[in-house]
C-alpha cells in the first residue's frame, strides 16, 4: 500500500502530464475534431483524479466505519 503522500505526488504528475497533453492538443493540431477529443478526453481524466484522490468520492460507496 502507498503512502498518502507517495498517492499525491504521483496523481500530480499524472494531472501534469495531461495538462502538457491538453496544450500540445490545443496549440499543435489543426483538426478541430481531432483537437476537441483530445482536449475533452483529458479534460475528463483530470476531472476524474481529481474527484476520485482529492475529493475522495470513493468514501460514497464504502460501509460505514463503527466510531
Amino acid at each position: 500500500m502507498r503512502k498518502p503522500m507517495q498517492t499525491g505526488l504521483i496523481v500530480a504528475a499524472i494531472l501534469a502530464v495531461l495538462t502538457v497533453t491538453e496544450y500540445l492538443f490545443a496549440t499543435h493540431i489543426d483538426d478541430d475534431l481531432v483537437r476537441f477529443l483530445g482536449i475533452t478526453a483529458s479534460a475528463v481524466g483530470k476531472a476524474g483524479l481529481i474527484v476520485y484522490y482529492f475529493m475522495h468520492i470513493y468514501r460514497l460507496w464504502r460501509p460505514q466505519e463503527a466510531h
